[in-house]
């Protein structure tokens, strides 16, 4: 066997394995602060249709000039927004505090 021949032969067998895999992707939902009610709740279904698909979702709060002063206040508005969430999920880790807001992981459960 010549060596381009056994280099065909590995490529085509990786090209093989890659069509079996799927890649996670991690999608983006932002939110404010004062975000309405009705917006929250169509960021909630657009968050469960990504997570019912396999993908990640990173989740942030901005918070903008003053708002940054209610970071307790802010904390319990992110977590009531994901607890309307419909589909059960699991965070990778705490919501995390930045000096832009909140930003936290969900994995499908």
């Amino acid at each position: 066997m010549d060596f381009g021949k056994f280099k065909y032969e590995r490529e085509k067998g990786e090209r093989e394995h890659g069509k079996k895999q799927k890649e996670v992707e991690i999608k983006g939902v932002r939110i404010g602060f004062t975000t309405g009610t009705h917006d929250l709740a169509m960021r909630a279904k657009q968050i469960a249709k990504f997570l019912e698909d396999g993908d990640k979702v990173r989740v942030d709060m901005r918070l903008r000039g003053r708002e940054k002063a209610h970071g307790d206040l802010a904390l319990a508005r992110f977590k009531e927004f994901l607890a309307t969430i419909p589909v059960e999920f699991t965070l990778e880790a705490p919501p995390k505090r930045f000096p832009q807001g909140f930003i936290a992981i969900l994995n499908k459960k």
